[in-house]
């Protein structure tokens, strides 16, 4: 079963190309930062407490990237609240979408390829070679937006993700847009999840708000 990182990153690569969709590619690192603190909640390791992260449980965990991230917060000399973290973990985690990237390549999701740029360059791409699971991935998608199935804390979470990091015109077709954008909302907006998740969600949402306007501004200066 994929993690959560792991379904935004195969959400925001082509598949054929195998580069982040340009709308994602300012969002994405936050997102992903935010999906491991989310990882975190499912996993029954930190909650919140007064607004602020709080360890529920400090046995390590099996998956070394999520034991990265949770040693950082473990080690925290005071709690912290979640905006905190998702900038934190973006820093800290170096390298995270090669990581999450080469757990897929060693899965046989993803393949890489070299090639180079301007014919000097060297630069790595990550296409498709098993295409089921994003496919699976999609297939819920689909059934939660436009089939109105219900959604678990999981489904909510990704939702929110795709949202805030830029990607529903990528993961639903022209016609089914604003459909899909109206009800995705209700669905993040509206569902009943827990506090700790409803909490990373929005902080998320408001850290690659932040990100993306603050790159909007710069590039106009610069113009």
């Amino acid at each position: 079963m994929l993690s959560l990182p792991e379904k935004l990153m195969l959400l925001a690569l082509k598949d054929k190309k195998g580069t982040v969709i340009f709308s994602a590619s300012t969002a994405l690192p936050y997102g992903l930062a935010g999906s491991v603190i989310l990882e975190l909640v499912f996993q029954n390791r930190i909650t919140l407490n007064n607004k602020k992260v709080e360890v529920l449980n400090e046995a390590p965990l099996e998956d070394p990237l999520l034991n990265r991230a949770f040693s950082l917060i473990k080690v925290s000399k005071r709690a912290r609240d979640v905006k905190h973290w998702v900038y934190r973990l973006e820093r800290k985690l170096k390298g995270l979408k090669k990581e999450i990237t080469e757990r897929l390549i060693a899965r046989e999701i993803l393949r890489k390829q070299e090639d180079q740029f301007l014919w000097i360059i060297p630069v790595r791409h990550y296409p498709m070679s098993n295409a089921a699971p994003e496919q699976e991935i999609r297939t819920r998608i689909h059934q939660v937006v436009l089939q109105h199935d219900t959604p678990t804390e999981q489904d909510t979470a990704l939702l929110s993700l795709i949202k805030a990091c830029g990607l529903i015109n990528e993961v639903f077709k022209k016609d089914e847009r604003k459909i899909a954008k109206k009800r995705i909302k209700e669905i993040v907006d509206k569902e009943r999840i827990g506090e700790a998740v409803s909490a990373v969600v929005n902080e998320i949402t408001a850290a690659v708000t932040t990100v993306v306007l603050a790159a909007s501004v710069a590039s106009s200066s610069s113009n």
